[in-house]
């Protein structure tokens, strides 16, 4: 048979519904779009709770010495891999009071820049003062403004959120004061994702005090709530929908192979006209190609916007997630159809006639 006429036969039986397209399309979609969804959705989940976590402040570490922090080596952390941002703190001598109201309440401490990081302030390099969300909305100042202080007038350079369930309240509705990372600090605050087993000894490394007094120095993290780990790479890889591409491919070789065999009696009367078994293996292979690609038009785009809904990282991990599944089940579904046409005989027409 020429190539065009093994083209045009498939092609016919797709249009007549001979080779039930839509029945196995239907399936296709339904089943690995459902398996895809919901690895999609539990990646998400995850994502949401990695996310929580760290904005929660749980991923903070913080040791605290008084006068015994150096704030060169904690500031010195921050270009470790890993580590988002690192900074030491101490209260300042002078109190930035602001003259407007209220005069009272936010206590003024001074930071090294690298502390930007820890707070997720982009801009800290720029020379002037950050302040916590709720003290800059009782000030009634917005970003770039002045601020009258009893230290005279400061540029408000940037602001920060903090949480209110924190269990250390020394950044909360406070002004904070860049300075350089010389000499003595109280604390070393530290960002990392994801957590390392070795960032405690690295944090306690920036003690630079009396070695004696070096047990009373405290370390923790600067949220509790949600436990002291979250251990990201060891929940994805256990995640119960870590084996969907299996299933998905599982089901596809019933699929496949169940689509071809309801047609087992068309498919050895065939042979017995004399029709090429490459041919009609071919023909077939075709068929379902053609079914499997309208399947990745339907499914492809519900998985896109199920990755992207909610989602507080790029999408594309989870997205690619799906496509494994989607394509893990399709890539059987072919392997199926085919092998069961391969194994169709024509000797075994009259059985077939009979089974029909």
């Amino acid at each position: 048979m020429r190539a065009s006429a093994v083209v045009s036969e498939a092609w016919r039986n797709i249009v007549s519904g001979t080779s039930r397209p839509l029945l196995i399309a239907f399936l296709a979609a339904v089943v690995l779009g459902g398996i895809a969804a919901g690895d999609v959705r539990t990646i998400v989940g995850l994502s949401t709770q990695a996310t929580e976590f760290r904005e929660s402040g749980a991923a903070v570490e913080i040791m605290q010495a008084p006068a015994a922090i150096s704030g060169q080596r904690c500031d010195a952390l921050g270009a470790l891999p890993g580590v988002l941002g690192a900074g030491a703190t101490r209260k300042a001598d002078e109190q930035a009071t602001p003259l407007t109201a209220p005069r009272a309440g936010i206590a003024t401490v001074e930071a090294t820049p690298g502390l930007a990081g820890v707070l997720g302030i982009e801009n800290g390099a720029v020379q002037g003062v950050w302040i916590e969300d709720s003290a800059r909305e009782a000030l009634g100042t917005s970003q770039g403004g002045t601020i009258p202080t009893s230290r005279g007038p400061v540029k408000l350079v940037a602001s920060y959120s903090y949480p209110q369930d924190a269990s250390d309240r020394t950044l909360a509705y406070t002004l904070i004061v860049p300075v350089p990372a010389e000499g003595a600090f109280d604390a070393c605050w530290v960002l990392a994702w994801p957590p390392s087993p070795d960032l405690e000894s690295l944090i306690r490394g920036t003690y630079f005090g009396d070695p004696t007094g070096q047990s009373s120095a405290t370390y923790g993290q600067l949220n509790t709530r949600l436990g002291a780990v979250l251990d990201g790479p060891t929940l994805f890889q256990a995640r119960s929908s870590s084996i969907s591409p299996a299933i998905a491919a599982i089901f596809g070789l019933v699929l496949g192979a169940g689509a071809v065999w309801a047609r087992r009696l068309e498919i050895a009367s065939a042979l017995h006209a004399q029709l090429p078994k490459p041919a009609l293996v071919t023909q077939l292979g075709i068929e379902l190609l053609v079914v499997m690609l309208s399947v990745v038009v339907i499914v492809l785009p519900v998985t896109y916007f199920l990755a992207a809904r909610g989602n507080p990282d790029p999408m594309w991990p989870a997205w690619s997630a799906g496509l494994r599944i989607v394509a893990a089940g399709l890539l059987a579904t072919l392997v199926g159809g085919l092998l069961t046409a391969a194994g169709t005989s024509e000797k075994r027409l009259f059985r077939y006639f009979k089974d029909r």
